[in-house]
């Protein structure tokens, strides 16, 4: 039942399905990259940002260690051919980035708090990490300028929406962490990538 849609609606529901540690691996065979799997109710999330070099995709201030620690980031162009048909190949194969609503269904699993900001935007407050998300920051959308290393992490869904298309930030609050959700993000920023699929679909790694 992955039917919820909270963030926009403003829908406060929490439910009692639990996250794993990540106890299943897997390998990108187009690279050789290994990643863990969180389980997250019925999905599936890498346990590291993609670090798979694509067209469109960025070393946060071109430096070759950080994509190596927080990976790519990725900007909506990454995703969509020349005729804005969303393409498959940015993540291994059977897997995909996450829709906004995907999105929130992630989040209502890590068991958040909600509220409303000064701005009305809400945010999502959770006290673990559930799914290992990483502080990559962000590269602008205007020039080769990089923002936030090490205080956020931006996250791609495959969402377009009337203002550009949809993303999530994380950041460090207190002893645990908020999540909003903006869904005016311009096309051409680029940020972390999670992939998922849903959780009977992983083929476990063989040692």
């Amino acid at each position: 039942m992955r039917s919820f849609y909270f963030g926009l609606l403003g829908i406060i529901f929490l439910c009692g399905f639990t996250s794993t540690l990540p106890t299943s691996k897997f390998m990108d065979t187009r690279d050789g990259v290994d990643y863990g799997a969180v389980t997250i109710g019925d999905l599936q999330v890498m346990d590291k940002n993609l670090q798979f070099e694509s067209e469109y995709s960025y070393c946060y201030e071109n430096l070759e260690r950080y994509c190596n620690h927080f990976g790519y980031l990725y900007n909506y162009r990454s995703m969509v051919g020349e005729e804005g048909n969303l393409k498959t190949n940015i993540c291994p194969k059977d897997w995909h980035v996450p829709t906004l609503k995907d999105w929130e269904y992630l989040i209502l699993g890590m068991k958040p708090t909600i509220t409303k900001n000064k701005n009305g935007q809400f945010v999502y407050h959770i006290s673990k990490n559930y799914a290992h998300l990483q502080f990559g920051g962000f590269r602008s959308h205007e020039d080769d300028l990089y923002f936030n290393i090490g205080k956020e992490g931006h996250y791609m869904t495959s969402t377009e929406t009337y203002k550009g298309w949809a993303t999530i930030k994380v950041k460090r609050q207190k002893k645990g962490y908020d999540l909003t959700i903006s869904t005016n993000t311009d096309k051409d920023r680029a940020v972390s990538c999670r992939c998922i699929q849903n959780k009977g679909n992983l083929v476990v790694k063989q040692n």
